[in-house]
């Protein structure tokens, strides 16, 4: 399944749906050494992540893009319910957005649905989108990946 993004002001959000139990996506979201594997658009060719992972804890994601550059991106978790949902600020430098992920157990997968509020214009909330499209994809290939390796 692809990503359902829908765009609305200044909000995105992203659902997917991912062939793997809730707690073991919720790991690809809550440990640094998972999420620089994943996150960043296509054109992401590193990115560092340093957490900590608990409310009022900090992160900071370095993102080393093909052609444009170092991106760097901080926050604050707001609320972390294991693993149902993280709720962080994301100062992206030009905005501050608040950002929900949560994890749903639907069948034997999850289907995680990222709300992002926020965004001062309709340019950024699309860009972000089509980043966050991609650094899903590279997820779910991540995971199916790691599921099935996990079953054998």
């Amino acid at each position: 399944m692809k990503s359902d993004v829908r765009i609305s002001g200044d909000r995105l959000q992203i659902t997917r749906v991912f062939n793997a139990p809730r707690h073991f996506v919720f790991g690809w979201w809550s440990q640094a050494e998972k999420l620089q594997q994943w996150s960043g658009c296509e054109e992401t060719t590193k990115c560092e992540v340093v957490m900590d992972f608990r409310v009022g804890g900090s992160f900071t994601q370095k993102m080393h893009i093909a052609g444009a550059g170092e991106f760097t991106m901080v926050g604050t978790y707001d609320e972390i319910v294991v693993p149902e949902k993280i709720v962080y600020h994301a100062d992206m430098g030009h905005a501050v957005t608040r950002v929900s992920v949560e994890f749903f157990e639907e069948g034997a997968g999850t289907k995680v649905v990222l709300t992002q509020d926020g965004f001062p214009n309709e340019f950024l909330c699309k860009t972000v989108s089509q980043g966050t499209g991609e650094s899903f994809d590279k997820l779910d290939g991540l995971i199916a990946g790691r599921a099935v390796a996990a079953h054998q």
